[in-house]
């Protein structure tokens, strides 16, 4: 599993994506900035701490 950060038209959210890319869950809101949807993130992360945090070109979120 891994989670994708990625803006939308309506602002930044994340979601959770199985091994084949599918969506399991995504954010219930959109932030107005990046920080806003990761510091999000790490809430829920802790509960899936080995899953890591992916932009939609497959660049690893370090640090997150």
């Amino acid at each position: 599993m891994k989670f994708v950060v990625r803006h939308e038209p309506g602002g930044w959210i994340w979601e959770l994506h199985n091994e084949f890319g599918e969506v399991l869950c995504r954010s219930a809101t959109a932030f107005k900035a990046r920080e806003g949807a990761l510091e999000a993130l790490k809430t829920v992360r802790a509960m899936a701490p080995r899953a890591l945090v992916f932009d939609p070109l497959g660049t690893l979120y370090e640090g997150v």
